[in-house]
Parts: structure tokens; C-alpha cells; sequence
């Protein structure tokens, strides 16, 4: 009879073992994908984002050398009274 109930409690032990284990794997495969996840989302935004971007593309005009130079030194004190330039970047081509 003490055989019966060793064995019952061999096998609870290893079921329990089993589940415990299951449950940190578990664990840190959803801990892993919570920093993976943003990383994709991110690459699929930056795609979509840079095909939106190739598509609102002005044409270049022609302008004087003068008229440029106020143009960016205007733009460049607007976003530093406005502290853009922290949170982003302009550039001329």
C-alpha cells in the first residue's frame, strides 16, 4: 500500500515540477516578446513611412542663392525658439 501511495506521489511531483518549469518558459517567452514586438511594429512603420515620404516630394524650383539663405536662417531660428530641433531634424538637398 506504501508503494501505491509513493508512486501517486512521484508522479505529483514531477506533473508539478512540469507545470512550474512550463510556466517560467512560458514566462520568458512573453517577456522576450514584449520588446520584440515594438521593434517590428517600428521597422513596418518606418517603411510605410518612408514610402509616404518618396510620394510627397516637391519638386525642386529655382532659387536664388539669397533668397535660400534667408529661408534657412529663418527656419533654423523658428526651430530653435521653438525647440524642434530636439525632437527632429530638417535638411536641404
Amino acid at each position: 500500500m506504501d508503494n501505491i501511495f509513493l508512486s501517486q506521489g512521484i508522479e505529483i511531483t514531477i506533473i508539478g515540477i512540469s507545470v512550474v518549469f512550463a510556466g517560467l518558459i512560458l514566462t520568458f517567452i512573453m517577456i522576450n516578446l514584449f520588446s520584440t514586438i515594438p521593434k517590428i511594429v517600428n521597422y513596418f512603420r518606418r517603411e510605410k513611412d518612408k514610402t509616404e515620404n518618396e510620394k510627397n516630394v516637391v519638386p525642386s524650383m529655382d532659387i536664388c542663392e539669397d533668397h535660400l539663405a534667408v529661408l534657412v536662417t529663418v527656419l533654423d531660428i523658428e526651430f530653435k525658439m521653438r525647440s524642434l530641433l530636439d525632437k527632429g531634424r530638417f535638411t536641404f538637398k
